[in-house]
């Protein structure tokens, strides 16, 4: 069928989880492409949270993040929380997944440092021994939503005592007017040790870096709703003082300068972005909202 195609051909598909997941998985998500013969599709993930990630009769794919290129992709991965934008070059197959919110590493992976995959893409067998049965089960039944909630639901565990606290971290990483560490510590009502402990192990990254990530995806967020060539518009409502620091955070978590980046095709990552509006809510609140709508 792909050497009949012209142009590359995808379905898109998003859930929300059980309610009783809401505060630990983001969504689940299924992406269906056919690329035609010789062909490769190329595209972008934004940084994001923790995804696990299966592929299904799929051909092998890469991914850079970074300086760093995963080629190829392992079929059951884990894709650790990112503060770079992802590069993939693929081809024809699909992709089923979930989201994982802070709590949710903490809740279904205690005791796992999430700083140790923060940018890599590594074998979900590494922290999921059992992930085969998880592939199975995708394997033989067609309702992936409700798969993934019988399996996640048969993993949750007690809330742990750190939870709430890990809420407010999220929720104040929204917080435009929340510049520094030692605002956002006192914030929290958390030392600055406490504070990076808990940053590292639920969130992968330290607070600095957090709050600077936060700020540039409200700023690539309002991209979307300011008139062309009003980038700087976008840049003042994330909290930026002016445009020129914006453009080096563009360098940095994008890889490339804004305009480059606004010229992309990016058209499953287009796609997606609205279906996921629609499905789950903006996507860009997940990173930080505790009840996470995308």
């Amino acid at each position: 069928m792909a050497d009949q195609l012209a142009e590359t051909a995808w379905a898109i598909r998003y859930w929300r989880p059980d309610a009783r997941l809401a505060p630990y998985v983001s969504g689940y998500h299924d992406f269906s492409i056919i690329v035609p013969h010789g062909k490769r599709q190329l595209d972008t993930f934004f940084p994001g949270w923790a995804n696990i990630r299966m592929t299904f009769d799929a051909q092998p794919w890469s991914i850079k993040i970074g300086r760093k290129i995963f080629d190829p992709v392992p079929e059951n991965a884990l894709f650790g929380p990112t503060s770079h934008a992802g590069y993939s070059n693929a081809g024809t197959g699909r992709l089923v997944g979930f989201g994982l919110t802070p709590a949710g590493w903490v809740q279904f992976f205690p005791n796992k440092d999430l700083s140790r995959f923060a940018d890599q893409i590594v074998g979900l067998e590494t922290i999921l021994p059992d992930c085969a049965n998880l592939r199975h089960a995708l394997e033989a039944a067609p309702d992936v939503p409700a798969v993934l909630d019988a399996y996640l639901l048969g993993r949750l565990q007690p809330q742990a005592p750190e939870n709430s606290q890990i809420a407010h971290l999220a929720a104040v990483l929204g917080d435009a007017s929340i510049l520094t560490v030692q605002q956002l510590s006192i914030r929290v009502g958390l030392t600055p040790g406490q504070l990076l402990r808990l940053a590292k192990v639920a969130f992968g990254f330290t607070p600095k870096l957090l709050l600077r990530r936060a700020r540039f995806l409200r700023a690539l967020d309002a991209l979307e709703t300011v008139e062309r060539g009003h980038w700087k518009d976008a840049a003042a409502q994330a909290g930026y003082w002016d445009g020129s620091h914006f453009l080096r955070d563009c360098h940095l978590f994008m890889g490339q300068p804004l305009g480059d980046y606004l010229k992309m095709p990016r058209p499953i990552n287009r796609a997606s972005r609205q279906l996921r509006a629609q499905v789950l809510g903006a996507p860009m609140q997940s990173l930080h909202q505790p009840d996470p709508p995308a």
